[in-house]
Order: structure tokens, then C-alpha cells, then sequence
């Protein structure tokens, strides 16, 4: 057994001599083990693929999570508590791209998804409310963009060929409602022609991760006077894009 020990790399371990050990359901090899990660890590990938540290095992939430039959599920945790890690986890679980490392991340057999993600922590703050909602919009397309560079190969087109026909620079709301069309033309296409052999032919749809969600709109509302907030054209994308993803 083995005991957690703070020093400036975070939380170390230390063995405990067998008079001291306690009954416990968290087991550590102190000798593979030399610290757990700060908490900055959120790449689930990388953290797995460092044997020098340790993981809090969360993917069993992977099913608990495809057991709730809904639209949409938030995450109400406080900061640094590992939301970003989770979604980076479940990224990697449902993310068909990441096929050939379900060997090396997981013990079971992964769904299929197209990841589209957001990290609204991201975007391009300014002190001109009026001039905030460009920062976000290029974010957005910015993530679409992203989108198909993981996936073109997948859509049947060229990189160039998919962001020159669907995105367009100037409306991120009409880019992402052409990006969720494209994906559920080819599904429909793959599953009608019964190709089964087609690397899409058991993809459920897109799997939408969005980090720090409300991270752009705290940024900007003010508690004792939201007019000028909900005024905005940022105010009105915000409200666009999520009654998009709806």
C-alpha cells in the first residue's frame, strides 16, 4: 500500500509499512507510480499514455452517461475539478478517429461518434461588447474547420474542397447547421447503401463536446446590468448557436 505525499509536482506516493495499512478501495504501485498530474492535464490520451502517473478512472461514467436519454447533459462541477480531462475522455471513447488506440486507452469495446468540440475558454476577449461576437463567431468556425480536418477523409471530399463549400466566414450559425447536414446525408447514404464495410456504417451521428460553455458569456454579463449584454449581436449568437445544437 501507499500514501499520498504534496510536494511541488503535485501528489506523490510513499509506502506504508504493513502495520499502518488500512483497508482501502484505491490501490497505487508505488514502484511505476512517481506522481499524479497537475491539474492542468486534460488530454486523456497523453495522461494514459505516461506510465509515470497515476489516473482516477472515470470511463465507467461512459455508460452511465449513454444511459441518460437526453438531448443534452451538463457538467456542474467546481473549477480544477477534471471536467476538461472528462470530455477529452470521451472524446477519445466515441471519436472514430481514434479507433487504433482503443487497445492502448480502454478495456471495452467504444461506440462510434464524429467528435465536434468547443472550448469557449478559447475565444478572443475585447473590451467592445459591440465587436465580442467576431471573437466568438471565429472560434466557432475555427472548431468546424477543425471538425473536418478530422473527418474529411471520412465525408468523401478533399480538406479544401469541404471548408470552401460549407464554411462561410461571415455566418457561423449557417456553417454549423451545413456541417450537421453533410454528416447526416453521409450517414443516411452509408447505412442505404448497406456498406457495411464503410468505416461509417455503425457511427450513431455527431458527439458534441463544449468546454467551458459559459465561459464567454460570464465574461461579458454584468450582475446588475444585463441590458447592454442582452442587446448585443455576442448575446444573439450565443442564443443562435445553442438553439442550433438543439
Amino acid at each position: 500500500m501507499v500514501r499520498l505525499t504534496a510536494n511541488a509536482r503535485g501528489l506523490s506516493t510513499a509506502r506504508l509499512l504493513p502495520q499502518k495499512q488500512q483497508k482501502s478501495s484505491l490501490r497505487i504501485r508505488s514502484d511505476t507510480i512517481e506522481a499524479f498530474p497537475r491539474c492542468s492535464e486534460s488530454n486523456f490520451s497523453e495522461l494514459r499514455a505516461n506510465k509515470r502517473f497515476a489516473y482516477f478512472d472515470r470511463t465507467r461514467y461512459v455508460s452511465v452517461l449513454d444511459s441518460i436519454h437526453a438531448r443534452a447533459i451538463l457538467f456542474l462541477r467546481p473549477r480544477r475539478f477534471g471536467k476538461s480531462l472528462t470530455l477529452s475522455m470521451l472524446e477519445h471513447f466515441h471519436g472514430v478517429q481514434h479507433r487504433a488506440q482503443y487497445g492502448e486507452l480502454f478495456k471495452v469495446t467504444p461506440g462510434q461518434y464524429l467528435i465536434l468540440k468547443f472550448n469557449f475558454a478559447e475565444v478572443r476577449r475585447t473590451r467592445d461588447l459591440n465587436e465580442a461576437d467576431q471573437g466568438l463567431a471565429k472560434n466557432i468556425i475555427g472548431n468546424l474547420e477543425e471538425f473536418y480536418g478530422d473527418y474529411y477523409s471520412y465525408l468523401g471530399g478533399s480538406l479544401g474542397q469541404m471548408i470552401s463549400e460549407n464554411i462561410n466566414q461571415g455566418d457561423a450559425i449557417h456553417s454549423l447547421r451545413n456541417l450537421v447536414g453533410i454528416v447526416d446525408h453521409t450517414l443516411y447514404e452509408v447505412k442505404n447503401r448497406g456498406d457495411s464495410k464503410n468505416p461509417l456504417a455503425n457511427v450513431k451521428g455527431i458527439y458534441l463536446l463544449a468546454d467551458e460553455y459559459d465561459s464567454f458569456s460570464n465574461e461579458y454579463m454584468h450582475p446588475y446590468n444585463s441590458k447592454d449584454w442582452e442587446g448585443s449581436n455576442a448575446s444573439s449568437l450565443v442564443r443562435d448557436f445553442w438553439a442550433t445544437v438543439k
